[in-house]
């Protein structure tokens, strides 16, 4: 891969986030042969995208955000023409549980927005949600619009669905989908929902997962997808969410062995008891995010000389 990969931040915290993904994306790119290219810009807190954002984004092959809450973000993934935002909410396969409702109820979920209204947007929304359901083996709820947009909505999802599929999308009111999230957090899945639910249902899910600092915010669908660790409200870094987040890029760039690799060294570093501060608990080794990025690109430089020279 000769990539671009263009880093945005809004504030101090976005830009340590940023250096953070450049570290071990660089180290991904030098241990599997890579070309790579960085660029890093400060936005301003605007709602509009400058134009100088976007002639960086211009041929990028990704966009990472700093932050999920960068003002300019809903903006620049309209400009990049993005359709669908997936907010990733497990991470039970990585870290024991910190569920809100109890140790053994996690909240096993995956927000599937659309960001639009329109016929592709619904469509690219319900596709999304029965890919990743497909691949991981979770079901899927829908949160059926009423109104002008209902028949739209039914369309695109017969047409998203297949005979093939392992689960059909289920309809529930968005007045059920958060007692379910609450009562049953670990049966929910896939949640797909049409712009206006999507706000509501992403915030509410990232506030009962436990541990923001582990997820995070895809948008496909457009010239390129756009990544960002969710926003947490303290002075501690989401260091596992921009990890994460790099993880997601590289595997929507198709770059498998370099994010299983990513995958196995975050894991490794989990199961080992390091935690950073925002995702500590008693018994735990708390240390800071730079040594955090040390252990797993220790990993990535041992993995790959052992292809190269294997």
């Amino acid at each position: 891969m000769r990539g671009k990969i263009v880093l945005l931040y809004e504030s101090d915290q976005g830009k340590a986030l940023c250096d953070i993904a450049s570290y071990v994306l660089t180290q991904v790119a030098l241990a599997f042969g890579h070309p790579l290219s960085l660029p890093l810009r400060r936005c301003a807190r605007e709602e509009a995208v400058s134009d100088d954002v976007l002639d960086l984004c211009d041929g990028a092959d990704a966009v990472l955000a700093g932050e999920s809450s960068l003002t300019c973000l809903p903006a620049l993934a309209e400009e990049l023409q993005c359709n669908t935002r997936v907010r990733e909410l497990r991470y039970a396969h990585l870290i024991e549980n910190h569920a809100l409702m109890g140790e053994k109820k996690p909240l096993n979920a995956v927000v599937v927005q659309a960001l639009g209204s329109w016929e592709e947007s619904l469509l690219a929304a319900g596709k999304k949600a029965y890919e990743i359901s497909g691949r991981d083996a979770l079901p899927i709820m829908q949160v059926a619009p009423t109104g002008k947009l209902a028949e739209a909505w039914k369309q695109a999802m017969e047409a998203a669905d297949s005979r093939d599929a392992l689960f059909h999308a289920r309809e529930s009111a968005l007045a059920r989908v958060i007692p379910d999230m609450v009562y049953h957090p670990d049966r929910i899945g896939v949640i797909l929902c049409p712009p206006y639910a999507g706000g509501i249902l992403s915030d509410a899910a990232a506030a009962l997962c436990g541990v923001p600092g582990m997820c995070y915010d895809s948008y496909t669908g457009g010239e390129c997808g756009v990544y960002a660790p969710l926003y947490q409200e303290s002075d501690d870094l989401d260091t596992f969410g921009m990890l994460r987040a790099v993880l997601a890029l590289l595997r929507g760039l198709r770059l498998e062995r370099e994010s299983a690799c990513l995958e196995a060294a975050i894991r490794n570093v989990l199961q080992a008891g390091w935690r950073t501060p925002d995702i500590y608990r008693d018994g735990a080794q708390i240390t800071d995010a730079q040594a955090i990025c040390d252990l797993i690109c220790q990993q990535i430089e041992v993995a790959g000389e052992w292809i190269n020279n294997g």
